[in-house]
């Protein structure tokens, strides 16, 4: 897309005398009036009149392009001939909001025009008017002599509304159809657009680029984010769509053009099977020289963008990467010149992707695609060894995964979560301890109730170091809370002390029942009453087209929501996500278990882990967008994954209240003991196998004195416990071989 002015930069800043008189002043207006802005580019307009605000970011004053060379390629897109959609799917902090930023100001400046820029929430877009827009208008004197002047009236500058002669920014929330249809617009912004939600009237890129149709030459659309799920990821499906344009450095040492990739180019040491990291450097595959940091920043200077998208040409598919590795690798003089031409003006430059047999350009520019990660970063934390280690420190924790793929590689993740996990290979890794036992990683106990019509199912779940977990009892009780018999079964099964192996107890930190089902107020009832024990009633989140939410809530309850009791609404889908992902985890041999391995006892049977992986995730669509959700397979109960996920959701809520669980399971390691013979005790129906137990004796032991790093707590204070006979098991509870039964 280019404007239709042509003056040089020259004409347009003539010095010419003071007016002297009216009739002067108005030739003067007239002459300003008449004479075009200067044709120059985005990231030319950005290092002549840009000024950059302390609060906005690491640095002030002048903007450099230079600082960042891999962004100049996106803003010559926005004049470059033919283009009317770009596309950048980016990690973090590297262009996205700059470039955003960067075109609203060419615009307002050079060519005024009606603009839309869109973020995710209403909220998102007064914090980016606050935070961004305003910063940048106040320190860059050519806006702040147009936006919020005596030119616009008043009345029309709001946060959400910048008018400046000739045109306005509009910033709005996508997730209103009336916002994205109010008005026409020449050019839209679309920021963070993996967390747009689809509307009502379907996909909110779609409705507001609508709003262009009446500027037919000259109208533009960017849309800026970062990447999240392969198959689900807005900005993902919008690059494929697009030229698919990649950037390519120049060896230092060899001038051969490297497109830079994490796993091909960046190599480290090891010794003794550990990681060194700090080794990490990028090798040249041409003349297999590793780079310093100062030679990757010398080549991060050399940034040019080339079309990579593959095409069909002269009978025959072509990939212009593949095209150039076959003729560097062949000794050929000039590979670049095999699979691209070079294409530039004043304001535009590109390789363009050419057909390796009739020379011909074969893949159209109306839509540019641009993709970056971290490598191409010059901030002293994102070096190479710095992006291996969190690569590293990733390793067995899908979440971290995702992160790593997302804001390091800048390119989706591709979840595991869509292997179905075989029930005998669950079963096949059961583990033998003392039924009832506290395993020594736990430091942390937690419980997650399922409430069905006429009973309550119950997951006992130890917790230790990185989220690590062990399975350590599952219970049934008759009935439903509205019968005094099932409340005080219950309420005696969530006050028992678990016990491990040397004598020291455990008590339940804290408790998710479903809300759910036809019992709600009975639930309400039980846990208003045993908040102060951390029993919280809990829903499961109404998240529409497969909205991922925080397992548990961040947002504080207000007065308001204190006055009256709600239940704690939990990203169920998220949890899913988690508990499913940690199933597929395996531990190797010689090695210690992954983070957020989950460990079952022998005592269960098939039926158990069938419930465990009871639900599917099946990719669905609507309104243009594709999206995950979890389905139960038909036939199969799912309770047991509902128990985990409820019990996983109780974690998050102590980590929410700022529980440090690898500092208490460090401080539980410590304080393990040679076994008692009572506690290892395994004959039916004793003290741990499931029973309640009469507390004859409950005494704090000798401890430390508190430090500030770890100061005790009701619940981390070590306890000496006197077992006497248990006592009999409350009427309607089962147990767990009764639940599931053997076969």
């Amino acid at each position: 897309m280019s404007t239709s002015t042509s003056l040089s930069l020259e004409n347009h800043k003539l010095i010419s005398p003071p007016a002297t008189g009216p009739l002067e002043r108005l030739r003067m207006a007239a002459r300003r009036g008449t004479t075009p802005p200067p044709r120059i580019s985005v990231p030319d307009w950005a290092d002549r009149f840009r000024k950059l605000a302390r609060e906005a970011g690491s640095t002030s004053g002048d903007w450099r392009t230079s600082t960042v060379e891999i962004a100049r390629g996106p803003m010559l897109a926005v004049t470059e001939p033919g283009v009317h959609v770009l596309t950048v799917m980016c990690c973090t902090q590297l262009m996205k909001t700059a470039l955003l930023e960067n075109v609203f100001g060419f615009f307002a400046h050079l060519d005024p025009c009606p603009m839309l820029l869109l973020q995710p929430k209403e909220a998102a877009a007064e914090q980016f008017s606050k935070e961004r827009i305003a910063p940048m208008v106040r320190t860059t004197p050519v806006l702040r002599k147009l936006v919020g002047t005596s030119k616009t009236r008043n009345a029309d500058e709001t946060l959400l509304f910048k008018a400046f002669p000739g045109g306005f920014l509009a910033l709005a929330g996508a997730g209103s159809p009336d916002n994205l249809a109010r008005r026409p617009i020449r050019v839209l912004l679309s920021d963070e657009v993996d967390k747009y939600p689809v509307t009502r009237e379907g996909d909110p890129i779609m409705l507001a680029e609508e709003r262009t149709a009446t500027f037919g030459a000259n109208w533009l659309s960017l849309r800026a984010c970062s990447p999240t799920v392969e198959g689900e990821s807005r900005i993902e499906k919008s690059y494929e769509l697009s030229d698919q344009r990649q950037a390519s450095v120049e060896c230092p040492h060899c001038q051969h053009r490297l497109f830079l990739d994490f796993f091909r180019h960046v190599h480290w040491e090891k010794k003794d099977g550990q990681h060194l990291t700090k080794t990490a450097r990028i090798w040249c595959e041409a003349c297999g020289v590793a780079w310093s940091e100062g030679d990757r920043l010398r080549a991060l200077r050399t940034v040019r963008w080339h079309q990579a998208r593959a095409f069909e040409c002269c009978g025959e598919r072509q990939n212009p990467l593949d095209t150039y590795e076959r003729s560097w690798r062949d000794g050929a003089a000039d590979p670049i010149a095999t699979a691209w031409d070079w294409w530039s003006g004043d304001r535009w430059a590109v390789y363009r992707a050419r057909c390796a047999h009739c020379g011909c350009r074969a893949v159209d520019n109306t839509h540019a695609g641009f993709q970056g990660g971290k490598l191409f970063s010059p901030w002293p934390k994102d070096k190479p060894s710095d992006i291996a280690q969190k690569w590293i420190d990733a390793q067995g924790d899908e979440d971290r995964k995702q992160a790593w793929w997302n804001t390091q590689a800048g390119r989706p993740y591709r979840p595991n979560t869509t292997k179905l996990i075989a029930v005998d290979a669950l079963a096949a890794r059961a583990e033998h301890w003392v039924p009832g036992v506290v395993p020594d990683g736990v430091c942390v106990i937690t419980v997650g109730i399922d409430t069905q019509d006429y009973r309550l199912e119950a997951e006992v779940v130890g917790w230790g170091r990185n989220e690590e977990s062990w399975s350590i009892a599952y219970e049934v009780f008759d009935g439903d809370l509205s019968q005094p018999g099932t409340v005080n079964a219950l309420d005696h099964f969530l006050k028992r002390i678990w016990l491990r192996a040397d004598g020291r107890g455990f008590e339940v930190m804290a408790v998710c029942i479903d809300s759910g089902g036809h019992h709600t107020q009975a639930v309400y009832e039980f846990s208003k009453k045993r908040l102060g024990r951390r029993v919280w009633a809990i829903k499961g989140e109404s998240a529409r087209n497969g909205q991922r939410n925080p397992v548990w809530p961040a947002k504080r309850p207000t007065t308001k929501t204190k006055a009256a009791f709600r239940p704690v609404i939990i990203g169920t889908n998220a949890a899913k996500d988690t508990v499913t992902r940690r199933l597929g985890l395996t531990v190797l041999e010689g090695q210690a278990a992954p983070a957020g391995y989950m460990h079952f006892p022998a005592d269960r049977d098939l039926n158990y882990y069938a419930q465990l992986t009871a639900e599917r995730i099946v990719t669905k669509e609507a309104g243009g967008r594709k999206y995950r959700v979890w389905e139960q397979i038909q036939g199969r109960a799912n309770e047991a994954l509902d128990c985990r996920v409820y019990a996983y959701a109780a974690l998050c809520g102590l980590l929410q209240m700022g529980l440090k669980l690898n500092q208490r399971a460090e401080e539980a390691a410590r304080s393990i003991r040679p076994p008692k013979q009572d506690a290892a005790a395994t004959q039916e129906g004793g003290p741990i196998a499931g029973k309640p137990v009469r507390i004859l004796a409950k005494k704090p032991a000798a401890r430390p004195p508190a430090t500030d790093a770890a100061a005790p707590t009701a619940h981390s204070m070590p306890v000496e416990v006197v077992i006497a006979s248990p006592l009999p098991a409350p009427a309607g509870r089962r147990s767990l071989l009764s639940r599931f039964g053997r076969k």
